[in-house]
């Protein structure tokens, strides 16, 4: 436990840093052997371009790989949607800024994305305009198109999307860290929510990761979130039962920042051959009061332009 004199220290002079690690592995076999490569792999980190690079989503595709993630420094406080591309060799091709999102001219992070009826999708979180928006590609993978706004009046943050048994689910998460549930007959149908009786394995809701369908059970996987620390760890839970009267999970797996002696993790996704992770670390500047000054206006800032 660090003294109050060290947590004063950290809280002025220490920023968070976020940064993405990838594994080549292709033994990989979900959840089960997870944890093993996780700990016992070697990861490469991506050049470091901005203070925070974090919650990423990967597609492997004609050898390359995409590498969806979140870029935010302390310049002006709101993230910005970028794809990382890596060769076969994971040799870092190019960095390119998503197109389509502009005009939110809000924070936007955790691009969520998956495939439905052979078509990419992205749900990225964007809480500070109140809305949950659904995005196609149109060119891969750089321009993205709005196509609707599936939830509005509500700061839902890192939304998770699947189908089951033919309804479309949308689990998202309030900035208080309580688990709200939407379905619909279709992803661009009227999207209601939905009050089941929940058995939880632990009270930590939040996105952070892809859900998996493997070998007939469903995963999600939830971030650890805690008044002290954002981003510790990550939980793989396994979804047993999921309709309007019920909500029931089991924990499958604990992913925690010891799996490279960092700080906190709280993003993980796959591909066939290759995990991705986000990693936090501390980082020391005297600049740091300033920063987090600066930081929090912009934020109190846009959120006003918003209300």
């Amino acid at each position: 436990m660090l003294s109050k004199n060290n947590k004063l220290i950290r809280k002025l002079f220490f920023h968070e840093s976020w940064d993405i690690m990838i594994i080549k592995n292709n033994s990989h076999s979900f959840p089960e052997n997870t944890l093993d490569i996780l700990n016992n792999s070697q990861a490469k980190l991506l050049k470091k371009k901005y203070t925070f690079q974090a919650d990423p989503f990967i597609i492997e595709k004609d050898n390359k790989l995409y590498l969806f993630y979140e870029a935010l420094s302390f310049l002006n406080s709101k993230g910005i949607l970028r794809c990382r591309i890596l060769d076969d060799k994971l040799n870092e091709i190019q960095d390119i800024k998503l197109e389509g999102f502009d005009d939110l001219k809000c924070h936007l992070s955790f691009p969520y994305l998956f495939y439905l009826n052979d078509n990419l999708f992205m749900i990225p979180e964007s809480s500070e305009r109140k809305e949950v928006i659904l995005f196609q590609s149109t060119e891969f993978p750089t321009r993205w198109k709005k196509v609707k706004v599936l939830i509005s009046d509500a700061e839902f943050t890192d939304n998770i999307f699947f189908t089951l048994e033919n309804t479309c689910y949308l689990i998202s998460t309030t900035l208080n860290n309580e688990m709200v549930i939407h379905t619909a007959d279709q992803i661009l149908g009227e999207w209601k929510k939905i009050n089941p009786s929940l058995k939880l394995c632990n009270h930590h809701h939040r996105g952070a990761g892809a859900s998996y369908f493997i070998n007939d059970k469903k995963y999600i996987l939830t971030q650890e979130c805690t008044s002290d620390s954002y981003g510790k760890s990550i939980f793989i839970k396994e979804l047993i039962t999921i309709n309007p009267l019920i909500f029931e999970e089991k924990l499958a797996a604990h992913v925690t920042p010891e799996i490279n002696q960092s700080a906190g993790i709280h993003t993980l996704n796959f591909s066939n051959n290759h995990l991705v992770y986000d990693t936090k670390n501390w980082v020391f500047s005297l600049l740091s009061p300033l920063k987090k000054v600066l930081f929090k206006a912009w934020i109190k800032y846009r959120k006003k332009s918003f209300a």
